[in-house]
């Protein structure tokens, strides 16, 4: 008899119906193994991965790389500085200074690679350094090369449009450089941490400042000064004197910017030396007026060329008492404003419109306003009658303003 199988049984045996044994799987064992080892079973596919530690950068190839290719930035390429490698490669070792100065420095190059790839966690939080600074300063520093390196990308651009601005920036940075690399790794460091506090700097705005870009209120636009930036670059920094008194008054302009909170008023606050700066020579047109929000005496300036000159005189004496008057007159409007926000229960950084009321009300006076609970709802409440209004001895223009709120409510009704 064949079974299914192919085999062959006997007709008289009784064991033809029972299935044949099957062998057990075979049996492995981990003794001896590693804790960590794999079990493979027979006909299994395994692929195995070996991990090689990190090949650390040798220096003898460094400066093998460096010696006839160096000027291409072949030895950069080699330590995963990339970024170097690119700028050596396009600018022939950065006119060849970098590469002279690669040649020094090449140990500390090799241990600051091998650093990073055994630390490759550390990557990001690697610092900047000052001589890197300096090759990027010199001589492509006159387009901005050291600005984008610190991570100053509009002072690059300013530099590459202006030749860093005119030369002038370009020198003065070779003094401050350490100090940028510096300043550069706290913010940097501030950055990574999430705590960095806006800040300007005194001595970019002296760059600014100084420079001819200070003419056109460089200084100004950087600070956050955008009226004045507008007002020095229509007027070449206020035909020279605003650029010139910037100078001396620079400290101040920075500290300003730097804490807008410290004084009483914010950012509108009013300060006598700019006020004085827009009166000479150009308050004969108003627009120290127009500066201490005294608008209608700002377009009286300018029809009538400073009143004829008489006034423009009178102001150059009168301008502290001029400035101190529109303070105290803007903190009472925003005591004013602050009290109707909590009245009303508005938040300090809502717009809320002011009002203009006839006829006017008294200094300090406050507009009482009734809050309605959430939730609920206040029907207006009607004025009263023509009638009431004569009874009361009330005026005949009021009794008339009366009435014809009245009907004007009641021909609304209708329509």
């Amino acid at each position: 008899m064949t079974t299914d199988n192919g085999k062959t049984r006997n007709e008289g045996d009784s064991r033809s119906d029972l299935p044949y044994p099957v062998a057990p799987p075979p049996t492995t064992t981990t003794a001896g193994l590693p804790p960590n080892s794999v079990t493979v079973m027979p006909g299994q596919n395994v692929t195995v991965v070996i991990a090689h530690p990190p090949a650390l950068k040798s220096l003898a190839e460094a400066y093998l790389l460096c010696v006839p290719l160096g000027l291409l930035g072949f030895h950069h390429f080699y330590l995963r500085r990339y970024g170097f490698g690119f700028l050596y490669f396009f600018t022939l070792g950065a006119c060849g200074v970098g590469w002279l100065v690669d040649l020094i420095r090449m140990p500390a190059l090799v241990k600051e690679a091998n650093r990073r790839i055994q630390h490759p966690e550390n990557d990001d939080v690697t610092d900047l350094s000052v001589c890197d600074a300096y090759i990027t300063w010199f001589p492509l520093g006159i387009i901005g090369l050291h600005h984008y390196y610190l991570r100053n990308y509009h002072w690059g651009v300013a530099y590459t449009f202006t030749a860093g601005f005119f030369g002038i920036g370009w020198i003065v940075d070779a003094f401050r450089l350490p100090f940028m690399v510096r300043a550069t790794n706290r913010r940097l460091e501030l950055e990574r941490t999430n705590t960095l506090p806006h800040s300007y700097s005194l001595g970019e705005a002296y760059v600014l400042g100084v420079t001819p870009a200070g003419l056109f209120g460089a200084h100004h636009f950087y600070l956050g000064r955008t009226g004045f930036g507008v007002f020095y670059l229509v007027t070449l920094g206020g035909c020279g004197v605003g650029w010139i008194v910037d100078w001396f008054r620079m400290k101040w302009l920075v500290q300003r910017a730097n804490n807008p909170d410290r004084q009483v008023l914010g950012k509108r606050h009013k300060f006598v030396d700019d006020a004085y700066l827009l009166a000479f020579p150009f308050g004969i047109f108003g627009l120290h007026h127009f500066y201490l929000e005294r608008m209608v005496w700002g377009v009286l300036y300018a029809c009538t060329v400073g009143l004829f000159g008489i006034g423009w005189l009178v102001d150059l004496c009168r301008m502290p008492c001029l400035v101190s008057d529109a303070n105290k007159r803007i903190e009472e409007e925003l005591r004013i404003m602050a009290e109707i926000r909590q009245q009303i229960g508005i938040q300090p950084s809502a717009i809320i419109r002011r009002e203009i009321f006839y006829p006017p009300l008294p200094a300090g006076t406050v507009y009482q306003m009734n809050p309605v609970p959430s939730g609920s709802y206040a029907p207006p409440t009607q004025p009263p009658s023509y009638e009431d209004t004569m009874a009361t001895g009330g005026s005949l223009a009021e009794a008339a303003s009366v009435g014809g709120a009245k009907n004007e409510g009641n021909d609304r009704e209708k329509f």
